[in-house]
């Protein structure tokens, strides 16, 4: 028999307030949501989807902000019940992402009726929305931070400010602030009960010469690649960005550019004049990773830039990066190694320094080939499942609440 079957694993409720890992629309908050699921049961834990219950307020409303604490002490007790009939019971409480627009309203709750520990991975803390539109939501936020035993964070930007939180806590007898680094999958999940099947990566790839016919690309000129949704705000500021980026590049290059969204129409007509520039429209993960083999430059000015995690995703298959030094890309792009970060707002720096590279081929296939190595040593998922068991099981120990 083998006894590593029989043993008990320990089981930990998982929740995700801004998007559930079984949302229909990509993004890259659902796909950190189902690696954290993929770390945590590579880890040895035991993982079940809490709720899909979203409590995301993007126009600072008080009263859908009142409507959906309301709802969330009944789908707390819905929950729990759930889990009585089941015969279930978690043994930690396990939150990804919790913020001002999109608090954790179960999980306090929860951990108190049962008695368990209360984690939370990448955390933000924003003390001037005290007041304001979403100063409810801000307080959830503060009553939540204020009873969890660990908090993780990815992007180390946001450890700064949580740090001055817990400043005014009163003390812990362990620590309590814990940074782990981006991760990403390197071989096919096994989390298909939890998430679905299109976790799964793709084992066929196509050719750089059916590429270049599906996508008229010319496969005698370097190609560059940019992923990102077409939506109102950041990502279309940081769309207008790139325009004005291809506009001042001088090396000869086509770029490709995947995503949609309500800015589509926007977006194509800014890159009109640009006839190097084409457009994939949306694809699923899957087809992402067969493709990004395949070029040489993933560039993006990643305007207010909380992660990224295609820049993960483009340096494990051997691309190298020019993107903008915003939120938590320097954490995760090895500036001068891997790729090169410049001034997020300086579209002229941007556009020397691809055409630099471009220029310069073998700096480019150095850093393309440091890039995999880069992933593999600093970014796996199986370095980050180790030190997520060691961070739950030491919250299990020493527990808050």
């Amino acid at each position: 028999m083998n006894l590593v079957n029989v043993i008990p694993k320990t089981a930990v409720a998982f929740y995700a307030p801004l998007k559930s890992p079984l949302h229909p629309t990509p993004s890259g908050d659902r796909k950190i949501a189902r690696l954290f699921i993929a770390a945590l049961e590579q880890g040895g834990f035991h993982v079940d989807l809490a709720s899909q219950l979203r409590t995301f307020d993007k126009t600072g409303d008080s009263h859908r902000q009142q409507r959906l604490i309301a709802l969330a002490e009944k789908e707390a007790v819905r929950v729990m019940r759930r889990w009585q009939k089941q015969g279930f019971r978690p043994q930690a409480w396990f939150c990804y992402h919790l913020y001002y627009k999109a608090p954790d309203l179960l999980g306090p709750i929860i951990c108190k009726a049962l008695d368990i520990p209360y984690i939370v991975a990448e955390a933000s803390w924003a003390e001037k929305r005290a007041n304001g539109p979403w100063a409810i939501y801000h307080r959830q936020v503060a009553s939540a931070l204020e009873i969890a035993s660990k908090v993780i964070s990815i992007n180390p930007k946001d450890k700064v400010a949580l740090t001055d939180f817990y400043a005014d806590q009163p003390p812990i007898r362990y620590s309590r602030l814990i940074s782990l680094n981006a991760f990403i999958d390197d071989l096919p999940t096994n989390i298909n009960h939890v998430i679905g099947s299109d976790s799964m990566l793709a084992t066929s790839a196509f050719s750089r010469d059916d590429i270049a016919r599906k996508y008229g690309l010319n496969t005698k000129l370097p190609w560059l690649i940019t992923i990102a949704m077409m939506r109102v705000g950041d990502k279309h500021h940081s769309y207008q960005q790139l325009s004005r980026v291809v506009d001042k590049s001088e090396q000869p290059y086509q770029l490709l550019i995947i995503g949609d969204g309500v800015m589509k129409t926007d977006v194509h007509t800014i890159f009109s004049p640009h006839k190097q520039v084409k457009f994939a429209g949306a694809l699923d993960n899957q087809q992402i990773r067969q493709l990004l083999p395949h070029f040489d430059l993933l560039v993006w000015p990643a305007i207010n830039e909380a992660l990224g995690m295609i820049f993960l995703e483009a340096q494990q298959s051997n691309v190298a990066v020019v993107a903008g030094d915003e939120g938590g890309v320097g954490s995760i792009v090895k500036h001068q190694v891997t790729g090169i970060l410049v001034d997020t707002y300086d579209p002229e720096e941007m556009s020397v320094t691809i055409d630099a590279l471009l220029a310069n081929p073998a700096q480019l296939k150095q850093m393309k080939q440091a890039a995999a190595h880069y992933v593999i040593q600093h970014h796996s998922i199986a370095a980050s499942a180790i030190q997520l068991n060691d961070v739950i099981q030491d919250a299990i120990s020493n527990k808050v609440v």
